[in-house]
């Protein structure tokens, strides 16, 4: 027996029928009208809505082109807005090329320069930092390649000079090395400090300084004149007994300081043993030269009346020059034995002469 067969209805027969399950609903975009009779058709049909036209927008950074339409496919391209003038002023870096955007290290380079504490090198773009070649920095690059400063502040220990004290750490700070210790200036001056104390410093090379050191001299000498015993009627006035019979004071220039100016004095004390007649009237002297000057006798001892008895007798007198030389002077005093023979005869049996010299810084 053949396979039964199950007719379908037809649109029309099912919805002729007393019942009639074909229920036809309209989707989106579908209309239906028409009952489904042959007279009254179903009629499903749709309408495309009315084409919106397609419009573009460019922005600050993209300009936008469209094309097409009419029939003719659509084709929308965008090209990139590259700024030809910065507001900053610089040139522009950023290009555009066939394969996009781009930027290159090389454009960037010229652009970069190294302010303190940094170097830099344009042809290969290498920054680093760049430690002070100034003495004494402490500042490296370290195993690591980082900046080091050593513990302490120096890659080396502070070395400590002659008349300085401590480490240069924190805790013992370089200073000053008084043998004495500290002590207020007020403890022994009531003067002003910044007026008075001799320490200086000198802004040229950063030393301290104090003036020069004071120093002094002395010396005594001791001449006997070769004069033999002359025997010197009246003179008419002083004479020298012997020109090569002379003491002098003599200063150096510079001999006891380079720096500072001095006072010099000298003294010469004269012992004269003299024999006179009766009647002899006299006097003594010393005739000074000064600086190889002129002439002056300083009267030491006088007899001043005559007298009926011939005599002998010794005599000590004395003469003095002083002075305050600037520096880099030199000063000469010289005396010459004298006498003035007013009347009778003096023969002078010895004449010795003490210098005493003195000198010592301002």
């Amino acid at each position: 027996m053949p396979p039964s067969r199950k007719r379908g209805c037809t649109m029309g027969k099912c919805c002729e029928a007393r019942r009639c399950t074909c229920t036809i609903v309209a989707g989106p975009g579908i209309t239906i009208d028409g009952s489904g009779s042959t007279t009254d058709p179903t009629v499903i049909s749709s309408e495309a809505g009315q084409p919106t036209e397609l419009g573009v927008t460019d922005s600050a950074t993209v300009d936008l082109t469209l094309t097409g339409g009419g029939g003719t496919p659509y084709n929308l391209t965008a090209a990139v807005i590259l700024d030809p003038a910065p507001p900053g002023g610089g040139d522009q870096l950023l290009q555009s090329g066939p394969d996009g955007l781009y930027l290159e290290c090389e454009q960037v380079r010229g652009c970069i320069s190294a302010g303190d504490g940094a170097a830099y090198d344009p042809a290969t773009g290498v920054v680093e930092a760049r430690p002070s070649t100034d003495a004494g920095n402490a500042l490296s690059i370290g195993t690591d390649g980082g900046l080091l400063v050593p513990p302490g502040g120096a890659a080396e220990p502070l070395g400590v000079g002659c008349g300085l004290q401590g480490e240069g750490t924190a805790d013992a700070p370089l200073a000053a090395f008084p043998i004495a210790g500290e002590q207020p200036w007020a403890d022994d001056w009531d003067c002003d400090a910044a007026a008075n104390s001799t320490l200086k410093c000198d802004p040229g090379t950063g030393a301290l300084w104090t003036p020069p050191e004071h120093t002094s001299a002395s010396v005594t000498i001791q001449q006997n004149h070769p004069l033999g015993t002359p025997t010197l009627g009246p003179t008419g006035g002083f004479v020298i007994v012997d020109n090569s019979a002379w003491a002098e004071g003599r200063y150096a220039a510079d001999s006891l300081s380079t720096c500072r100016g001095l006072s010099f004095s000298t003294q010469f004390t004269g012992h004269l043993e003299a024999t006179w007649t009766a009647g002899s009237v006299f006097d003594i002297a010393y005739v000074v030269q000064i600086n190889g000057g002129a002439l002056a006798a300083r009267l030491m001892h006088s007899r001043l009346q005559a007298g009926g008895v011939a005599g002998h007798e010794r005599w000590t007198f004395a003469t003095a020059q002083a002075v305050v030389l600037p520096p880099h002077t030199g000063y000469s005093v010289r005396v010459y034995p004298a006498i003035n023979v007013v009347s009778g005869s003096v023969t002078l049996a010895q004449w010795i002469t003490d210098t005493h010299l003195f000198a010592i810084t301002t």
